[in-house]
């Protein structure tokens, strides 16, 4: 690693990515049971597999894996800035080409920069622009750049017109407007000394983690007011700890302030918009709030982060069907299914939507395919009654509604179209029946059962998440 005290020719949009490009590589973080965290980019540092990123990155890891051209290395912390949310990771065996520091001090308003990240480590990605403001720091200066970067490009690159490293992306919030900044290139260089001086020394540290574990012994306590007010004396502190802000969050939301608790992990996102759990709680609170617009970009957020997590993708589904976005309810329901194929709920919602698609014959297999992994889901008996009854498939429609009342005999949504069914086709005897065993069972079909005869109704599970 060095830092480059020359001016040289400026290159060409393309030559900075190819030459810069080759010190990108991407960071995957997991919990302690393999599960994916988190994704972001890195910068190499020198031919030992030392490589750079923001710490906030990797402070929740329990393994950590870097990518690089296709390929996957365990990588392990090596020196840590938790103040300045820098860090190194060693990475044995890399063997990828470092990258070329320059100084703050030689940057200018004005100048054109280059961002090189790999959001969702879907690839990379490489934006230009201009330095519209440098503020002085300790050992260096802020940039502030116009170059567009997305979540996932923590830690990656800024570089120059020489395809030096200049910063590491990241983002702050200053009056609710966001705003791109990059960390100055020498607190890399000074990784090292800050490194043993916080772990002899740093009293910021120590606060941090006391904090923490003050705070978690109070959610353990479910002393919701306390967290709060010890995790906004915690935010002021440290503004930059995303712990902080996700334990402020979590106090919020179980208190029932849902609003701020929204504020609170917009924060935890803007440090770190690589985490899929943050988005998850956000589109959580966002439900709650009744935003399904944001709840939708919030679930979205977590999926392309993770798109392996079927939970979410399971919530994504459930938002875009009580949307009645019924073609994007099929994807997401579809994704789910990708991951896990016995997802039954998953399939339900498959079904459902191909039934208001206008697509009958794949609704049915859809609900045939649940019941063929769940054959006692008296629901999706129901669900099926409905599609065949749709199809016109009369003698089905009743052998459905008929398991599913043997499955469970006070299945209101079972009985209610039963009742239909008999008393459409001049049954009234068979039909009343099925509507005295509705009474004590579900009142509001019962008050809609005379409106329509020929009106079907799913069951409450399928309209509802």
């Amino acid at each position: 690693m060095s830092i480059s005290g020359g001016q040289v020719f400026a290159k060409t949009p393309i030559e900075v990515f190819k030459q810069a490009s080759k010190s990108v590589v991407v960071i995957k973080t997991y919990d302690d049971k393999g599960k994916l965290l988190s994704s972001g980019s890195g910068i190499v540092l020198d031919r030992e597999g030392d490589v750079v990123t923001n710490y906030h990155v990797i402070e929740r890891a329990a393994t950590l894996v870097v990518v690089y051209d296709s390929k996957e290395y365990k990588a392990f912390p090596k020196f840590v800035d938790r103040i300045r949310d820098v860090c190194s990771v060693k990475v044995p065996g890399l063997g990828a080409p470092p990258v070329l520091l320059a100084k703050t001090s030689q940057v200018e308003i004005g100048s054109t920069v280059y961002a090189i990240g790999s959001p969702m480590a879907a690839g990379l990605t490489f934006s230009d622009g201009i330095v519209s403001s440098l503020r002085e720091t300790s050992g260096g200066h802020y940039i502030q750049f116009t170059a567009p970067i997305s979540p996932g490009s923590s830690g990656g690159g800024l570089f120059d017109q020489e395809a030096q490293l200049i910063g590491i992306p990241t983002y702050f919030i200053a009056q609710g407007q966001l705003l791109n900044f990059a960390l100055p290139v020498e607190w890399i260089v000074d990784l090292p000394n800050r490194h043993y001086v916080q772990v002899t020394s740093e009293p910021g540290v120590k606060r941090d983690d006391e904090y923490q574990s003050q705070a978690l012994a109070l959610e353990e306590k479910e002393d919701w007011l306390a967290q709060i007010h010890l995790c906004l004396r915690w935010t002021n502190a440290i503004p930059r700890s995303v712990r902080a802000w996700e334990l402020l969050g979590s106090a919020y939301g179980n208190n029932g302030e849902f609003g701020k608790a929204i504020e609170a992990y917009r924060h935890a996102v803007l440090i770190n918009p690589d985490s899929a759990q943050y988005w998850l709680e956000l589109g959580l609170l966002y439900g709650k709030t009744v935003q399904p617009v944001k709840q939708i970009e919030a679930y979205r957020m977590a999926v392309r982060i993770n798109p392996d997590y079927a939970g979410i993708w399971y919530k994504l589904a459930v938002v875009y069907r009580d949307a009645l976005q019924f073609e994007r309810a099929l994807e997401a329901s579809k994704a789910v299914t990708r991951i896990n194929p016995a997802h039954v709920s998953a399939l339900m919602i498959q079904a459902y939507a191909y039934g208001k698609l206008g697509q009958p014959s794949r609704q049915i297999d859809a609900y045939l395919q649940a019941i063929h992994i769940d054959e006692y889901s008296a629901d999706a008996y129901v669900s099926l009654g409905v599609a065949y009854g749709n199809a016109g498939r009369k003698e089905e429609e009743l052998k459905a509604y008929d398991q599913a009342i043997r499955l469970n005999p006070n299945e209101g949504s079972a009985l209610f179209n039963l009742g239909h069914y008999y008393l459409a086709r001049g049954n009234r005897e068979k039909g009343m029946e099925y509507y005295d065993r509705l009474k004590p069972v579900d009142p509001e079909l019962v008050r809609i059962f005379f409106d329509d005869l020929n009106y079907r109704v799913y069951p409450e599970t399928v309209n509802k998440g």
